[in-house]
């Protein structure tokens, strides 16, 4: 009833992101995420907003805790791994042809959103990822999980725009700095737990254009900085 109202007639943008290697944990808070967005409407001259659409990310709506970057370093956070739900909006909305008018990158390269440079960070209310409907109709956003696969699709009715995404250019590559090893007695002496991994820092640029019927051009740069990471490793000093 819904698509004959609207006259939703046409497949715009379609997208899948990999989490294959995910923990169970991680997996759980992005079927959740899916779920929270699956079939929304936005309409003409509407701004979707991925935290507000989302909604509460507590225990109460079924999350649990994962990892999430916060500030320098990671910690465990209900929601942890929801990135993955705003990386696949930002790429469906880039394959739509539509204006992006939010989005950060993560402050280090995560390899779940290869290639770098395509990915969005949220953190309400921000940074959250944020794009404009500029079509005449409505959209119906279609979200699921398949596997280890977020599908989406964005329904609405083709208006002849056409759109090209270049491949990242990958720059200013950084080195990750040397490891860091902190002393805790949570751990016995001769145990170490490494809770950070190593990242080289790079600069990417993507750009993005839409070409309109009418003949109208946009272009767009994705500028992301990635910063280097360090590896950390907690140490054991606890004896017998």
């Amino acid at each position: 009833e819904t698509v004959k109202k609207y006259y939703i007639n046409d497949l715009v943008g379609e997208v899948r992101t990999s989490f294959k290697g995910s923990s169970a944990d991680r997996a759980h808070n992005i079927t959740i995420g899916a779920g929270a967005i699956n079939g929304m409407l936005i309409p003409p001259g509407g701004e979707f907003s991925t935290v507000k659409s989302i909604g509460a990310v507590t225990e109460k709506e079924g999350y649990v805790k994962e990892t999430v970057i916060k500030e320098n370093t990671t910690a465990k956070e209900f929601g942890g791994g929801l990135c993955q739900i705003a990386t696949t909006l930002f790429r469906v909305a880039l394959d739509a042809g539509l204006p992006i008018t939010e989005r950060m990158n993560h402050k280090f390269v995560v390899h779940y959103y290869d290639p770098p440079g395509l990915d969005a960070t949220i953190y309400g209310p921000h940074p959250d990822f944020r794009f404009t409907n500029d079509s005449a109709g409505y959209l119906l956003l279609q979200a699921r999980v398949e596997g280890t696969e977020v599908i989406m699709e964005l329904y609405g009715h083709s208006d002849g725009r056409t759109v090209t995404i270049s491949e990242p250019k990958i720059y200013n590559k950084i080195p990750a700095p040397p490891a860091k090893y902190i002393p805790t007695p949570d751990l016995k002496i001769g145990q170490t737990k490494c809770i950070e991994s190593p990242h080289d820092g790079i600069t990417t640029d993507v750009l993005y254009s839409i070409l309109y019927k009418d003949g109208t051009k946009k272009d767009k740069n994705f500028h992301s900085v990635y910063r280097p990471w360090q590896k950390v490793c907690l140490v054991g000093t606890q004896t017998p």
